[in-house]
């Protein structure tokens, strides 16, 4: 048995040494296999609709997508890799590579990203939504559900980084259910929570500075389209689908997770929230970002009016923070992304060399009759992207799936008289459907931040099937009203 036990032990011990031998294999393979299809990419003959510059163009994205797909190295890393090969190779010139950089849309990306660190700073939307519930007894679980859905609609457009109200949401939803007294991954433990979290982090959507993702998309489109889709136009159009996402989502979860008597494990008087009484008033950094955050989102709404471009309002906003210390050197050096902010600059350029070498036009000729041909309806195209962006999010990241799909599908979608919007709008509600947990930043952290306590993977998949469903019937059921306002022709 001794002898035994040591050779268990042996062999344990040298597959421990090759499984850490394989992964260090990773990264070399990964690169060797993405520069093999590029290569490869690269030697097939031009054809009338697309010139050589345009097939080395694609050859140099083929090995980014390997590169993103095989998680090898962070989005913008390998976006800078892209950058450096379109000059280095003589795909564009410089100046064209760079272009994406100096898009006013790319200074609206610097200031939403901005408000939103400023915001997380000051602490306002964690004490909103903790004034809020101080008011609904404890015994009113449907009403915290909603609550906590709703308050995370309102703070959606206010930071546009899902993991930030996710840090947000899951210790609000938490105090509550301890507070009700629910014991861990209960029904009303786990409705609170996947409430919490769909509300504050998956409706990103709705906003074009609901998520960095939406920001990317929104860079994406032709600047026509964009011109015409601004901060008012976007809510406007995604407003019915996200009410049906909403109203389905919310009943599902009383439908799934009833409440039991063993959901409690001790009953609870019909008083406020203990841990929400006595709460502080507001601090001056608190009236500060409330103040600019109101005038940034009326700048935003009346735009109509005064006709000043959403960038400009934004960059306003941040100025304001940055002059009044709501937003310190230390705190804008370190709590914006800029990784992020140079994958949004590349991405840019991305659309720009993509228009200048007619690829959008190539792609859109080749997808065009395979995609007619499954989908004869503006319905079944809508729904068609649904299934293919879906699909896609199980290989790529949220931000890398959105510009490839961005790019690849809205030409197409346009051809067959649909606005760019209502296929952005499409391709941000899918990315949102997912049913790994690898798939999800927002989903991970709310899940490890508690421990597993809150809700298990189990219960997260009904109401994540639940969430996909909704997002078809949603689109399908905003087909006539995207007819009505003339973004379907």
């Amino acid at each position: 048995m001794a002898i035994y036990a040591r050779d268990l032990k042996a062999m344990g011990t040298e597959g421990e040494s090759v499984l850490r031998f394989f992964p260090s294999l990773r990264t070399p393979l990964l690169l060797s296999g993405s520069l093999l299809i590029g290569f490869l990419i690269w030697n097939i003959p031009p054809s009338a609709s697309l010139d050589v510059k345009g097939v080395q163009f694609l050859a140099t994205l083929a090995v980014g997508v390997v590169l993103w797909v095989g998680d090898v190295f962070d989005d913008y890393v390998v976006g800078l890799m892209l950058l450096m090969s379109w000059v280095v190779l003589g795909i564009v010139p410089s100046k064209l590579a760079l272009s994406g950089f100096s898009h006013s849309s790319w200074f609206f990306v610097v200031a939403a990203l901005g408000l939103g660190a400023a915001v997380g700073k000051s602490g306002l939307l964690h004490r909103l939504a903790m004034r809020v519930l101080n008011r609904i007894p404890l015994s009113c679980h449907k009403t915290h559900t909603f609550v906590l859905f709703v308050s995370g609609l309102l703070i959606t457009p206010l930071l546009p980084t899902g993991k930030a109200r996710a840090v947000i949401a899951l210790p609000v939803s938490q105090a509550i259910a301890k507070a009700t007294g629910f014991s861990d991954r209960s029904h009303g433990s786990a409705a609170l929570s996947l409430a919490a979290l769909i509300g504050f982090s998956h409706m990103s959507f709705m906003f074009l500075t609901g998520g960095e993702f939406c920001l990317i998309g929104w860079n994406l489109l032709p600047v026509e389209a964009k011109a015409r889709f601004g901060w008012m136009d976007w809510f406007v159009a995604a407003l019915p689908t996200g009410i049906l996402v909403f109203l389905f989502v919310f009943l599902a979860i009383h439908f799934l997770f009833p409440l039991r008597p063993e959901d409690r494990i001790q009953e609870v008087a019909n008083a406020p929230h203990p841990h929400l009484q006595n709460a502080e008033p507001l601090s001056p950094a608190e009236w500060i970002a409330m103040t600019v955050l109101a005038l940034t989102l009326l700048g935003w709404l009346t735009k109509p009016w005064h006709g000043i471009d959403e960038t400009w309002i934004a960059l306003g906003g941040l100025l304001a923070f940055l002059t009044t210390g709501g937003l310190d050197k230390k705190s804008f050096r370190n709590n914006l992304d800029w990784g992020l902010v140079i994958f949004f600059g590349i991405i840019n350029s991305m659309a720009v060399i993509s228009d200048h070498l007619k690829i959008d036009r190539w792609l859109s000729g080749l997808l065009s009759p395979a995609l007619a041909n499954v989908s004869t309806t503006s319905v079944g195209f809508l729904l068609a992207v649904i299934l293919i962006v879906c699909v896609t999010r199980v290989f790529l990241r949220k931000s890398a799936s959105i510009a490839l799909m961005t790019l690849i599908l809205v030409p197409v979608g346009h051809n067959l008289g649909i606005h760019p919007g209502v296929i952005l709008l499409t391709i941000l509600a899918a990315s949102e459907c997912f049913f790994l947990p690898y798939q999800d930043g927002p989903y991970q952290l709310a899940y490890s931040s508690t421990d597993g306590q809150a809700f298990s993977h189990a219960q997260a998949r009904k109401i994540l099937a639940a969430r996909f469903f909704a997002t078809t019937l949603a689109i399908t059921l905003s087909v006539p009203y995207w007819k009505l306002l003339g973004l379907i022709q």
